[in-house]
């Protein structure tokens, strides 16, 4: 993190964000079982966080924040309102596993095998158990999407698309907006049940019907108004 810092001027509370990320799950990991080493990895999960703010929002482009840097901004003013109201640790108000949306951002999930899938996986169902989606919409259709990505790459497309249509395609748009909600899930679910249909269609020389679905799907996620990271 610090040679990314040092290297680039851009984007540095993004760089503090992802190292902040890493370290919650390592916190996650050991919380069960190594109290000392959890506190040290809470404790520096905490720390590179709260420098997110402090550092983003310095670059601008054409006048305005970093998409990026808005993202993480939100989020972090996400977690230390939801720290406040609860009345628990910083690190503990953390959401859905962020680093999966941090992969799932970067395209990271094409690249990785299948037993890095798999973790990935781990990783959302411990969210899930453990509540960090505090039964908010939008934390419950971030895990969902991300749980059906995952699962699209292990090759089950039908799980997958189950997923999407039950857990984040049967919500209205407007239970996502509004304070420090996260708004990518819904629109981003129609680009993923799009690459669903174009996988069981066969590609580009399979069936003409789904291939049809498929664009349909396309056009709805394109002419999507302005959410989280959309240029992405």
């Amino acid at each position: 993190m610090n040679q990314c810092v040092e290297l680039n001027n851009w984007s540095h509370g993004l760089y503090y964000y992802i190292a902040g990320a890493c370290y919650v799950e390592l916190y996650r990991e050991a919380k069960s079982v190594d109290a000392g080493r959890a506190k040290r990895y809470a404790d520096r999960a905490t720390e590179l966080l709260r420098k997110v703010p402090v550092h983003a929002g310095k670059k601008r482009f054409m006048a305005r924040q970093l998409p990026f840097d808005a993202f993480v901004t939100r989020k972090i003013n996400k977690w230390e309102e939801r720290s406040k109201t609860r009345g628990i640790a910083f690190v503990d108000a953390v959401g859905v596993a962020p680093v999966e949306e941090i992969i799932y951002f970067w395209a990271g999930f094409k690249r990785m095998r299948k037993e890095h899938l798999v973790h990935s996986l781990e990783r959302l169902a411990w969210s899930e158990q453990n509540g960090c989606h505090d039964n908010a919409v939008d934390e419950l259709a971030t895990l969902s999407l991300l749980r059906a990505t995952v699962t699209r790459w292990l090759g089950d497309t039908a799980t997958a698309r189950q997923i999407l249509e039950t857990r984040v395609l049967n919500h209205e748009w407007s239970e996502f907006k509004g304070g420090n909600k996260d708004n990518w899930s819904l629109p981003v679910a129609h680009y993923e049940m799009s690459v669903i249909e174009w996988i069981d269609a066969g590609g580009e020389r399979g069936n003409k019907q789904q291939l049809e679905i498929c664009s349909r799907w396309v056009e709805k996620a394109a002419k999507w108004e302005a959410y989280d990271l959309d240029a992405r």
